[in-house]
């Protein structure tokens, strides 16, 4: 009874040491994702201050996309250990639609809060050129490019729905970079106002390019299955 009494204690004693260890490898991982934002907020800022106290011309915007690629491309190719290298890993790696579900509705309605509702409404037949045509023209460009050019040997309604998903650009750094050079009211309007019809006008293309290459598939596949003979 004491040796099975010993047995079960020392059991205990493992499962608390295993659930702590867990407990603890929780918390170092959610330490590790919340350093990166810190980070770049802290980076972003001494960015706009070496700036602001230098002559150097170059764009707030430029500077952070290279530091964003350098970020990206040390962390992928220079595998380290460290805690901040683990903490782009795991931003790297978050799931695209919880992404646009977080960041894609606050600023769409930073776009909308800040437009001028009487220029939105002089410019809008061009704005609707920009959103609806001048997509599908550039998602037929970027499907012309990937049909022809890359050695994937895909299907042009594939090549259709990658362009879907590439066209509808979001001019963030664009509209900031505007704001910085005093470009015309006008000017923004329709960028920002693009921007936001856009993204509808995206989803609908991909939905059909997306549609006629699972039916596409759909017919291979029933196709390779029929027996032969």
């Amino acid at each position: 009874c004491i040796v099975l009494l010993l047995i079960f204690v020392g059991g205990l004693q493992g499962t608390a040491a295993n659930s702590t260890e867990a407990e603890m490898d929780i918390q170092e991982s959610n330490l590790s994702v919340e350093i990166f934002p810190w980070f770049i907020e802290l980076l972003g800022i001494a960015v706009f201050y070496f700036l602001n106290r230098t002559t150097l011309r170059l764009p707030y915007t430029t500077c952070m996309f290279i530091v964003g690629v350098v970020m990206g491309v040390s962390t992928s190719r220079l595998y380290k250990d460290d805690q901040l290298a683990e903490s782009v890993r795991s931003w790297t790696n978050i799931d695209g639609e919880l992404l646009l579900l977080i960041f894609l509705p606050g600023l769409i309605f930073r776009d909308a809060f800040s437009m001028d509702p009487y220029l939105f409404e002089a410019s809008i037949s061009q704005t609707f050129i920009f959103a609806f045509p001048m997509v599908l023209a550039g998602t037929a460009s970027i499907a012309a490019i990937a049909f022809y050019v890359f050695p994937y040997g895909w299907s042009f309604n594939l090549a259709l729905t990658f362009g879907s998903i590439l066209a509808a650009t979001d001019p963030v750094a664009v509209n900031a970079l505007l704001n910085e050079v005093g470009a015309p009211p006008r000017l923004k309007t329709h960028i920002a106002g693009e921007s936001m019809l856009n993204d509808g006008s995206a989803v609908v293309f991909f939905t059909i390019f997306g549609s006629r290459f699972l039916s596409e598939l759909g017919e291979v596949s029933e196709s390779n299955d029929e027996p032969i003979g």
